[in-house]
C-alpha cells in the first residue's frame, strides 16, 4: 500500500481517550527529564567535534551523496525515497507546491551547506561558510539519511504527533533504522508563536529536542529553510559523524534509501488534538526568553552569531534596520 494516503479499516483499534490523557499528563515529566540528559549528552559530542577534537574539511568530496543528494543506485535524488510518512492533501493543501518540490528544496538546501565543507582549501569562516565543518556534515545526516515526514500545516501535525498510534509507529521507526526525522510542512506561511509551541509540542510527547526551521523569522533554536522543516534529533547523527571521522568513512555514511511499505501502513494517524496545551507553551515561552536573554548571539548555540554573521548585520544596521536575532512570540 501506498504511504501518500492511509486508510482506516474495520480491525484497526480506536482511539482511547484515558490511554492519551494518561500517557500525556503522567508522561511528559519524565520526557522532559529524559530530554535534558540526552540534550547534555548531545551538546558534548558537538563542541567535542567542534571545538576540543575539530572535525576538518574534505572529509567529503564534491561528489559525495551527502553534498550532491544523489542515491549512486538510481541516480536520482535521494529524499523521495526517503519520504517515510505523508499526510493526504486535502483542501487545506490546495495551491500548495508538490510534495515533490517541497521536500527537493528542502534536501538540496542542505545539501549545499555540506558542500561548503567539501571544498578544499577550506571556505574561510564568513559569508562562503558560517557554520563549523562538522555541522555542516550533519546537515549530512538530516537531508540524505533521515525519515521524513510530509505534512501540509501545522494544525495537520498536531492531529499527527498528538495521536498516540503515529507516535509509537515513529519511535519504532527511530529504534529499527537507527536514523534522525524531518518534518517538512508543505504551507510556508505560518505563525513564529505557533510554529514555537508545535516544537515544544514535539519536545513534551516525543522524547526528543526539535528546531523549528522555516523561511521566516528564526524561531527559538530554529534557523533558516526554503520551508518549514522541523528536525526531530533523535541523536542517531551521533554514529554517523563519529563514524565519518574513521578510514573509509566516507564510503560508510551515505545510507541507502528507506525500503518502502515498512513503516505507517495500518491506519490513519491523525485522530489527534490540533492545538497546544499549556505544559507546551509553557516551554516555548520559557525556551524564549532563555535565546533572548543571550541578545545579538540569537538561537545560534555552537557559534557566535555575532562573528560569523558580522557582515549581514552590520549591512542592516547601515540600512538602519535593527538586528533580529530570534523573532518575537
Amino acid at each position: 500500500m501506498s504511504i501518500a494516503i492511509q486508510h482506516l479499516n474495520s480491525s484497526d483499534p480506536k482511539p482511547s481517550p484515558l490511554l492519551d490523557w494518561t500517557d500525556y499528563w503522567c508522561g511528559w515529566p519524565l520526557r522532559w527529564l529524559y530530554q535534558m540528559g540526552h540534550n547534555g549528552h548531545g551538546i558534548v559530542r558537538v563542541l567535542d567535534i567542534t571545538k576540543f577534537r575539530p572535525m576538518p574539511a574534505g572529509l567529503v568530496d564534491l561528489d559525495h551523496p551527502w553534498v550532491t543528494g544523489i542515491n549512486p543506485k538510481t541516480n536520482k535524488p535521494i529524499w523521495n525515497e526517503n519520504v517515510i510518512y505523508r499526510s493526504a492533501r486535502t483542501e487545506a493543501a490546495d495551491g500548495l507546491e508538490d510534495d515533490e518540490t517541497v521536500v527537493y528544496a528542502t534536501g538540496k538546501f542542505l545539501s549545499e551547506r555540506v558542500r561548503q565543507s567539501a571544498v578544499v582549501p577550506e571556505l574561510p569562516v564568513g559569508p562562503k561558510r558560517r557554520m563549523p565543518h562538522a555541522i555542516n556534515y550533519l546537515h549530512g545526516v538530516s537531508h540524505y539519511n533521515s525519515g521524513i515526514v510530509v505534512m501540509t500545516d501545522l494544525e495537520d501535525g498536531y492531529r499527527h504527533i498528538t495521536d498516540r498510534h503515529f507516535r509509537k509507529e515513529l519511535k519504532r521507526f527511530v529504534r529499527e533504522e537507527q536514523r534522525e526525522v524531518l518534518f517538512v510542512f508543505r504551507n510556508r506561511e505560518y505563525s513564529e508563536r505557533d510554529y514555537a509551541y508545535f516544537s515544544c509540542c514535539m519536545r513534551t510527547v516525543f522524547p526528543w529536542f526539535c528546531n523549528p526551521n522555516g523561511p521566516k523569522k528564526k524561531v527559538l533554536w530554529g534557523n533558516a529553510a526554503p520551508f518549514p522543516a522541523a528536525n526531530l534529533i533523535t541523536g542517531r547523527w551521533v554514529n554517523d559523524l563519529y563514524r565519518l571521522k574513521k578510514p573509509g568513512g566516507a564510503e560508510a555514511v551515505a545510507r541507502q534509501a528507506i525500503a518502502k511499505d515498512e513503516y505507517f501502513i495500518n491506519r490513519p494517524y491523525d485522530t489527534g488534538r490540533n492545538q497546544a496545551l499549556w505544559p507546551e507553551k509553557l516551554l516555548a515561552l520559557g525556551t524564549y526568553w532563555r535565546v533572548r536573554m543571550r541578545g545579538h548571539k540569537g538561537g545560534m548555540f555552537f557559534v557566535d552569531r555575532r562573528k560569523v554573521y558580522a557582515d549581514q548585520i552590520q549591512n542592516r544596521m547601515a540600512r538602519g534596520k535593527d538586528d533580529e536575532p530570534q523573532a518575537r512570540i
